[in-house]
């Protein structure tokens, strides 16, 4: 179960798989709901959402299947012609629905839900692309686990059973390859951040959250999990896996942690230092931004937003990768908050404008002709100097400005974006 809103692996590549045609099914007598079916090798998928989004999510489902299978050493038995059964609605409203048809109790304050009584997922659209994405291979693997390592039946561990999807489920998507276990680029939720926040309190215990002594929170679920299946260059994955084994097996962590792992006194200051390194490089100022890659991020909106780095920067350069039809995009600069920010935006029209956020207004301090792109890309880049920002798209300079706020992002306006090689110091 998965709280409605709030990282490395390697990249696996997709396996082929052949998805059958989309059928709408008219709703049973007994039904409010009129589903779509996503057949793919592995899974049946259930929809009320639009069919791209449908035979997209049936991708990333299967997608999933093969890494899940190499994470748990496992997989669950199909009959002949079998799928794993996925509902995904689009309101909370409808989701509720399908669970009372199924019988099923409705979760409070969650997005998504596993039901071992049915050993189907249920869940319903986020508010945001990533998090819906997110939580579907939440659930996805709630239920592969339970079914290939579990019997069916739940470990004892709650950080256990939530650390590994939190883990897993943060991911980057480009359309066809999913890479899981990542640091995202960017988040809403900002697990690593909170993460950090929990360990560095001078109350904080872990070995309480291990031993079950105490109610735990999914960051350091997922801090706990990250650092036994990488840190220290793999130290830990040999134990983890035998813990692994022991919790799916039915034992405790109060049993089992410490004869395998350790004393997690012991590795709290560790995990602590770590987490340091852990954090997410960029924030996203408004929602609908997702990292594709340790450099690269895509984003949406009707209205002007952004993706800003963490930390205050003298100097940003980013790739904007011109896509087809009307667009507008560049970069954020002089950013104090989000009321008061400057931002450069390119067009497809062959122009640009510089145009900067006071008080809930706009003020244009340039306008002027952008330079030719380089192979439907441009490079641009913003260098501060103090209070002086100057700016330029593929090395010819676009203005220099005097402005306050000493972060410095990527934005967009009405369109979607890709920004690729996004550096910055």
């Amino acid at each position: 179960m998965r709280i409605s809103l709030s990282l490395c692996a390697a990249i696996l590549l997709l396996l082929a798989f052949v998805q059958s045609s989309v059928v709408a099914d008219e709703p049973p007598q007994d039904s409010q709901l009129t589903l779509q079916f996503h057949e793919s090798e592995h899974y049946r998928l259930g929809t009320d959402v639009d069919e791209q989004t449908g035979q997209e999510y049936s991708r990333v489902l299967e997608a999933c299947w093969p890494q899940f299978e190499e994470f748990f050493g496992a997989k669950p038995r199909l009959k002949k012609g079998e799928r794993l059964n996925v509902y995904f609605l689009a309101t909370q409203e409808g989701w509720q629905t399908k669970l009372k048809e199924d019988g099923v109790a409705i979760p409070v304050g969650a997005g998504g839900y596993y039901w071992p009584g049915t050993r189907c997922v249920y869940l319903y659209r986020q508010p945001t692309l990533y998090n819906s994405r997110q939580l579907l291979i939440h659930e996805a693997m709630h239920q592969f686990h339970f079914l290939a390592c579990c019997k069916n039946v739940g470990p004892k561990d709650v950080w256990y059973i939530e650390g590994i999807v939190e883990n897993f489920s943060r991911h980057y998507w480009d359309g066809e390859k999913l890479t899981s276990g990542v640091v995202p680029f960017c988040s809403l939720a900002n697990y690593p951040k909170l993460a950090l926040d929990l360990f560095m309190r001078d109350d904080y215990d872990l070995a309480a959250m291990v031993n079950g002594d105490r109610a735990s929170a999914r960051p350091e679920q997922w801090a706990l999990v990250r650092y036994l299946q990488i840190a220290e260059d793999g130290k830990y994955q040999k134990a983890w896996k035998q813990l692994a084994k022991k919790l799916d097996g039915g034992q405790s962590a109060s049993n089992a942690f410490k004869k395998t792992i350790g004393d997690p006194k012991k590795l709290q200051p560790k995990i602590l230092e770590w987490l340091k390194t852990q954090q997410e490089p960029f924030v996203p100022v408004w929602n609908e931004w997702q990292g594709q890659g340790a450099d690269s991020v895509i984003g949406t909106s009707k209205v002007t937003s952004a993706c800003r780095a963490r930390d205050d920067a003298t100097e940003l350069s980013a790739t904007l990768n011109v896509p087809e039809g009307a667009w507008k995009g560049g970069l954020l600069i002089g950013f104090s908050d989000a009321d008061s920010y400057t931002v450069v935006l390119l067009n497809n029209a062959g122009g640009f404008s510089i145009n900067q956020r006071v008080e809930g207004k706009w003020i244009v301090l340039k306008r002027g002709t952008a330079p030719d792109q380089i192979e439907g890309t441009y490079r641009l880049k913003a260098i501060r100097a103090g209070d002086s920002i100057t700016v330029s798209a593929n090395d010819v300079e676009l203005g220099s400005f005097e402005l306050k706020g000493a972060k410095l992002g990527v934005c967009l306006e009405n369109c979607t974006l890709r920004f690729t090689d996004i550096e910055w110091k």
